[in-house]
């Protein structure tokens, strides 16, 4: 894979060492790397190691020089035969912009907040694929430029654990060593400042003091003076300006604590220092292993706390200088972190695979799938979802059309062409141009809701039929279906089709009653088991949003409007009444459809909870990874708890066998209504807080075995469509 990489500038500083990270990492796994930027010390370096480098001054403001300079990209990208574009700041952006009509991937990464007034706004373009390398600023995208969340992916900085490692030999001594670095401008020179500003009064109190202050920037030559003034006033060399230093490890080793915000603070985490993250964003005091997760929100730049203070900042450095057994508990802990979360070999991974998804593969098949999409249910988009990230993954050929209700902003939304579900004509386009047709993902096939959703699926698979599309129905759940000719309909259409997957072992028995042929009959299970797990992180943002603090004991419930689940949702509420003020545990609620969103407002306000209305599927599930358990009227709510292994206990509306069939399957509870009662649902979670530990592995292994029901189920599909309709059905492949 031929990789560009485009940038501004390439000297010092936090975005340049992580573009140097990632183009020295994706060498090592055997890509093809160059480097487009206006030069710089670190565009030396990367030369030096055999990393080509591209001069073209990426940074101009000339509408003219855009031009010419888009014009050179775009011969090279030919030329090289480029397959993926990526782009490390705005302008570099922009120009790339449509450079996927070469045929090559176009991605953007964002480190920071830009300005965003209009014109910005309209010179802004964030590529078919977005990273972000925090959750703040994925939030940012999302919030201020509209990007879809599933566009944007979240990729920390990577740090070379074997270039910053702490000094094994570094000599116990009485003196304090205080560094602080970061480029010296306007805009990140605060810390700084604030060292000089408190220097006397430390000096003072700690009497072998040594503050060192590292950057370049149009402010050094101020500040080196300030530390001139200090230095004359003390009568000793206190405050040190060593000016830009290109390799900061060995510096990093030999120091006790550090000052500063973003990838400089987790270099100096790796190298065994005490950090203080102390930036003009923002003042997030001691880095601790409590204060992580929050702290890596923001990059560790302390963006949305208060602003740094010289009294807070005189405190914790006095705090970190008295007690070194507190640093180096503090350094031990927080680097074992950054290993596991921030290794840089890990990360080109994560980068490699949003590489891979985004390249443009030209297509073998096309399939189109139907169902409950963009309707404002979760759990039928969690289906979609998880359909296109595994097909992108493992049939990276195959084109996708998606039937939905809102046409451009799911397209947008899915990163993948959507058709109007309900528009005729756009579904004979669609059908027209797919080689499949995939009817499913949900209890599509009943007449409990009404006729009229029955014989609108049924006709989309006699119109695909007709359109020259195979109908194939998916992971579906079948019934309940009332009335002979409902049932006689329903079997006359499926005859059509020659591949039916379903989700569960009843709505199989129940076709086999009927007398479809059992050699089209195939056992999978619901894809949204499939979807990825969300980053770790991204739990701790979501709680961020809704204020529920750190390591706060929470449960999830999701419930189910409706006249009909009136008295079950009063139960749930009873139960929870008192179960949370047993067991000291905050009740989140989250709705799973439009719907629902009113019921679960009231209720939260009922227990004094929290509300939590999710952009998309994986949100949900990144809120249940921590929680103790679930209740959820929902079906999809037990699949997606599922899938972070949370115990849970589903609620079925009466006659519904979605929740007790996919219940036994997961190894999960449920509770009937002849048998549902408060004390019987206080009985099955407190069982849940008290054994949760034991009963994850067990739901972990049924997760396992049903995803593997659902891969093999794509598996059967994806040999059907790319053989136009040739399938030898397998012993295992039946009941």
């Amino acid at each position: 894979m031929k990789v560009l990489i485009l940038t501004d500038r390439l000297g010092l500083g936090g975005a340049e060492t992580h573009i140097a990270q990632l183009a020295q990492a994706l060498l090592a796994c055997g890509e093809n790397v160059f480097v487009a930027s206006s030069g710089g010390t670190t565009a030396d370096r990367l030369q030096e190691i055999g990393i080509p480098q591209i001069y073209m001054p990426l940074g101009t403001h000339s509408p003219l020089r855009w031009l010419l300079l888009r014009h050179k990209i775009r011969t090279f990208i030919k030329r090289e035969r480029i397959d993926v574009v990526h782009a490390h700041a705005r302008i570099p952006a922009l120009l790339i912009h449509g450079v996927r009509r070469l045929g090559c991937a176009e991605i953007v990464t964002v480190h920071a907040k830009f300005r965003t007034g209009l014109l910005y706004r309209l010179l802004s373009r964030w590529g078919e694929q977005s990273i972000a390398v925090s959750e703040d600023l994925r939030s940012y995208l999302h919030n201020v430029y509209g990007i879809p969340m599933q566009r944007i992916a979240v990729i920390p900085n990577g740090i070379n654990l074997s270039r910053f490692t702490p000094n094994a030999e570094k000599e116990v001594s009485d003196t304090v060593r205080i560094l602080f670095g970061s480029r010296l401008d306007e805009d990140c020179s605060l810390g700084a400042e604030l060292l000089c500003d408190i220097a006397s009064a430390l000096s003072q109190q700690i009497p072998n003091l040594c503050i060192t202050i590292v950057g370049g920037g149009k402010k050094m030559p101020e500040i080196a003076e300030r530390a001139e003034k200090i230095n004359r006033t003390l009568g000793f060399s206190c405050v040190s300006v060593l000016g830009a230093i290109e390799d900061m490890a060995p510096l990093l080793r030999e120091q006790d604590i550090f000052v500063g915000v973003s990838r400089a603070a987790l270099e100096a985490t790796a190298c065994g220092c005490a950090v203080i993250l102390c930036g003009n964003e923002g003042y997030g005091g001691i880095l601790t292993k409590e204060a992580f997760p929050a702290a890596s929100l923001s990059n560790f730049c302390a963006r949305g706390e208060q602003k740094p203070d010289a009294e807070r900042f005189l405190r914790d450095i006095w705090t970190l200088a008295t007690s070194p057994t507190l640093r180096e508990k503090n350094s031990v802990e927080c680097r074992r972190l950054v290993g596991n979360w921030y290794d840089g070999l890990s990360i080109c991974r994560q980068t490699i695979d949003v590489y891979q998804k985004s390249l443009h593969v030209a297509p073998r098949v096309t399939v189109a799938i139907g169902g409950y999409f963009g309707c404002g249910n979760l759990g039928d988009d969690a289906i979609l979802q998880a359909f296109i990230e595994y097909t992108r993954t493992y049939y990276p050929d195959m084109r996708i059309f998606a039937l939905t209700k809102k046409q451009k902003k799911d397209s947008r939304r899915f990163g993948v062409r959507c058709f109007n579900r309900k528009n005729p004509l756009s579904l004979a386009v669609a059908f027209l141009r797919a080689d499949a047709f995939l009817c499913g993902g949900g209890s599509l096939l009943q007449n409990l809701t009404g006729r009229l959703s029955l014989y609108y699926y049924l006709c989309m698979l006699r119109f695909a039929k007709l359109c020259g599309a195979m109908p194939i129905l998916y992971a579906a759940g079948i019934g309940p279906l009332r009335g002979k000719r409902a049932q006689r309909v329903t079997k006359k259409v499926l005859a059509r089709s020659p591949y039916i997957s379903l989700r569960d072992k009843e709505s199989l028995l129940f076709l086999q009653a009927q007398g479809v042929d059992s050699g089209r009959l195939h056992l999978g299970a619901d894809v949204a088991l499939l979807l990825p797990p969300p980053p770790v992180f991204r739990t701790y943002a979501l709680l961020k949003c809704i204020d529920v603090v750190q390591n706060c004991r929470y449960a999830c419930i999701s419930l189910k409007s409706g006249k009909h689940t009136e008295d079950s949702r009063r139960i749930i509420i009873a139960a929870l009444r008192m179960l949370c003020r047993q067991q000291n545990i905050l009740p989140i609620f989250l709705p799973l459809d439009e719907g629902d969103i009113a019921v679960n407002i009231a209720a939260a306000h009922q227990l004094g909870g929290k509300f939590f209305l999710a952009d998309e599927a994986s949100d949900i599930t990144a809120i249940l990874r921590n929680a103790q358990f679930l209740v959820s009227m929902r079906l999809h709510g037990l699949i997606l708890a599922t899938t972070v292994s949370l115990p849970s206990v589903g609620i079925p509306t009466a006659n519904d066998q979605k929740i007790p069939s996919f219940a036994r399957l997961a190894a999960q509870e449920y509770l009937v209504p002849e048998k549902l009662s408060a004390p019987a649902l206080v009985e099955i979670c407190q069982d849940f807080c008290t054994r949760g530990d034991a009963l994850r592995p067990l739901i972990t292994d049924a997760c396992r075995d049903l995803q593997k029901n659902a891969q093999k189920d794509l598996a059967n599909i994806a040999a059907m469509v790319y053989n136009k309709g040739r399938y030898e059905k397998k012993s295992e492949d039946t009941l």
